[in-house]
């Protein structure tokens, strides 16, 4: 997994810090700096998935994701542990924010309808291993043994397996390389299997 300069990290904790703290010019600076992060990968995941980027839907679901991050207290700003960089969290929770968001207005006719599983997401490299119908049922239900894992884990396999994304689009998301999601997701579905293997023996 590639570092990170420890100068920026201990930047980017500062200023979250800061913004914890409402400080008015925090939040002015978090803005400035990843508004385009966070527009980006919500523009990117339209166009993925329904090859479209109405600009009112864009802006809206970044003022969203805005709002609940300032919400309760900051809850989702506080979750942030600093194990990767901060665009690169971000990123993450703008992807997901905009998935939920086609999911719902697709549900309600727009896109033409359907559901994201009927979205052409399938994977762009056919050297990547594809989802079989009964490994992504298994992840399913070993669902509630994800926050066990570390936070990088357990996004990657909830992108791979939940939101149906390609290794590519989780590596843009994550900011990391698709070899490092590949093993995020290899290991992460071991470690799983051996939480039920050791449940099992009663440890």
């Amino acid at each position: 997994m590639p570092s990170f300069d420890p100068a920026a990290q201990a930047e980017e904790r500062e200023l979250v810090a800061r913004c914890l703290r409402r400080r008015p010019e925090a939040w002015d600076e978090f803005i400035r700096r990843y508004h385009p992060i966070l527009e980006g990968a919500i523009r990117f995941t339209f166009l993925r998935c329904v090859f479209a980027a109405p600009e009112h839907d864009i802006s809206n679901v970044v003022q969203d994701l805005y709002t609940r991050l300032y919400e309760d207290d900051f809850r989702r700003l506080r979750s942030f542990e600093g194990r990767c960089p901060l665009g690169a969290w971000l990123k993450s929770l703008a992807t997901r924010h905009a998935l939920n968001t086609i999911r719902d207005e697709k549900l309600r006719g727009r896109f033409g309808g359907g559901s994201l599983d009927e979205l052409p997401l399938e994977l762009e490299d056919p050297r990547e291993t594809r989802i079989r119908p009964e490994e992504r049922e298994e992840i399913g239900r070993l669902g509630s043994l994800l926050d066990q894992l570390g936070p990088l884990q357990r996004t990657a396999l909830r992108m791979f397996y939940f939101d149906g994304l390609p290794y590519r689009q989780i590596a843009t998301a994550l900011g990391e390389t698709t070899q490092t999601v590949g093993s995020l997701i290899s290991r992460g579905r071991d470690r799983l299997r051996g939480f039920i293997e050791k449940k099992g023996r009663g440890q």
